[in-house]
């Protein structure tokens, strides 16, 4: 019958028409979504004396244009098209218009991911204003001579030791003159390894007789006495040092600084650390000014500060 014909045929023309606009919609999707997560760099703002559109006040600037107008230019194999402008312009304005609608429904203040995409954004932002001064030769050589220990490699140590293990009560009379008999004994130049047979209880894993690393005594004596043992010179012996399950002297065998390498052999760790450094304060210096132009209110039970300000 006729009318099931011309069904017949609109459902065919349409069959045969959608995979087109579904092509046609990744495309306008994928350079809505290209413009979007562009960088803040790629996305700068200029006065309205250089806008191409507006959108509700807001400007879209002509160098904008352009270079999403090339960025499109670029995935093509022929020659461009007034209909090619066209199309950037109008991504640009729906662009803008999903912006603004996110505004207007509230996604910055309700999103997590959208807060945190905008405050990311914003500190490329401020980060990408920063010149590149501090990363002068004279700086970079200033910072090294400053902080040659950060580059140095750590420090090798070999320690002795003797143990004494807690009694109970810990603090008992008997405990208290056994420390007191060592460190008379010490200070009167018995050997310490003498002590040690003389008073010591052994205690496992024994340390080795050979320079160690302080991340690699750690995993003999703990990471509080081994700081305690970088800290002494070679040579010295500590006081009774607590540790978990003991009273501890050591006697600081060889304690060898770790020797600062060359400046040309460490340039590029100096040049992340000088950025890293300068980031951190453009960044800090920028909160600051953020605070001081903000009006920010704290409840009764909100934690205070180190001066007690909230």
């Amino acid at each position: 019958m006729p009318t099931a014909d011309k069904g017949s045929d609109a459902a065919t023309r349409t069959a045969s028409a959608l995979p087109e606009r579904l092509l046609l919609a990744g495309a306008l999707l994928g350079l809505l979504l290209a413009l979007v997560t562009a960088s803040p760099s790629e996305r700068k703002r200029l006065s309205s004396a250089g806008a191409i559109a507006k959108v509700n006040q807001q400007h879209i600037d002509r160098t904008e244009f352009a270079g999403a107008y090339q960025a499109l230019l670029s995935d093509k194999n022929k020659a461009p098209t007034a209909a090619d402008k066209k199309l950037v312009l109008d991504r640009l304005i729906e662009e803008e218009l999903l912006v603004q609608r996110g505004l207007e429904i509230g996604l910055l203040e309700g999103d997590a991911a959208v807060r945190k995409a905008v405050a990311i954004a914003v500190i490329e932002f401020v980060l990408a204003q920063k010149g590149s001064d501090a990363l002068s030769e004279e700086n970079l050589r200033r910072f090294y001579n400053d902080h040659k220990a950060r580059f140095a490699p750590a420090n090798r140590l070999q320690v002795s030791r003797l143990f004494v293990p807690y009694a109970d009560p810990r603090q008992s009379p008997e405990m208290t003159q056994k420390l007191d008999a060592i460190r008379k004994a010490l200070r009167g130049g018995m050997d310490f390894n003498q002590a040690r047979e003389t008073f010591g209880t052994e205690i496992l894993p024994a340390l080795p007789r050979i320079m160690l690393t302080p991340a690699k005594m750690t995993d003999y004596l703990g990471p509080e006495l081994t700081k305690s043992a970088s800290r002494l010179p070679q040579g010295a012996i500590s006081d009774a040092l607590a540790g978990p399950t003991g009273w501890h002297f050591l006697k600081i065998i060889r304690n060898r600084p770790g020797q600062p390498p060359a400046f040309e052999s460490v340039r590029t760790q100096i040049i992340d650390a000088v950025r890293h450094e300068r980031d951190d304060k453009a960044l800090r210096d920028y909160l600051d000014w953020l605070r001081t132009r903000a009006d920010i209110e704290l409840a009764p039970d909100a934690p205070l500060g180190q001066e007690g300000t909230r």
